[in-house]
């Protein structure tokens, strides 16, 4: 895949490594020359030291046969790239915004949107101190969300099947891990002390569900 990603700060940074390790052709574009040259030091990426929301940076960057644009400056750099980006005829646009107000400009651009960091990373460490058996979670609108738990040994539902563990309404299990192995669940599953299982709830059905399986 050939990536061109706007912004060479933290998150640029970090994009361009995971690309890089996953063998992606990746071209950064960033406007401040000693980033550049430490990006330049660091990676084995093209690095164009210019401004991005010209049209003529994002041609010099390839972006006529780009497969992805990832924009991770402010907003308002973000929808002027994304913008032009979208006018030469990128398939793939990605965008980070930081103020929750503008989503829905980026949105109506067809854009995938990702909230600002910072508010993640702070609603991540209150579910670590709220709810510390959740492994990892995601949000699904408002209403829901996917999160991971690890069946401790003394939980109730340690050798039970899934067929005999009675889920709170609107709840349900989508796959258990179990060492290596993948499993999609069936109502004979037993459940295994350190299974790790992920599960769909409804918001105002988690308190309940943690409690089913971490009850002692």
């Amino acid at each position: 895949m050939y990536i061109i990603i706007v912004g060479a700060g933290e998150i640029g940074e970090k994009l361009a490594a995971l690309a890089l390790k996953n063998k992606d052709d990746v071209v950064i574009i960033e406007k401040n020359k000693e980033k550049c040259e430490e990006i330049t030091k660091k990676y084995d990426a093209v690095v164009i030291n210019a401004d991005a929301t010209e049209k003529e940076t994002l041609l010099e960057a390839g972006a006529d046969s780009a497969d992805a644009l990832i924009a991770t400056a402010d907003d308002a750099t973000n929808l002027l790239v994304i913008s032009l980006a979208k006018s030469i005829g990128i398939p793939s646009l990605v965008a980070l915004v930081n103020n929750e107000e503008n989503k829905p400009m980026f949105i109506e651009k067809g854009v995938n949107i990702v909230g600002n960091p910072a508010a993640i990373t702070a609603e991540y460490l209150y579910r670590a101190v709220r709810r510390p058996m959740v492994k990892d979670f995601m949000g699904i609108g408002n209403r829901a969300e996917i999160f991971k738990i690890s069946i401790p040994p003394e939980s109730k539902v340690a050798g039970k099947t899934v067929g005999d563990v009675k889920l709170p309404k609107g709840v349900s299990i989508i796959v258990i891990e179990r060492d290596s192995d993948v499993l999609i669940p069936s109502p004979d599953t037993v459940f295994h002390p350190g299974d790790m299982v992920t599960l769909l709830a409804r918001k105002d059905k988690i308190d309940k569900t943690m409690d089913l399986f971490f009850r002692k």
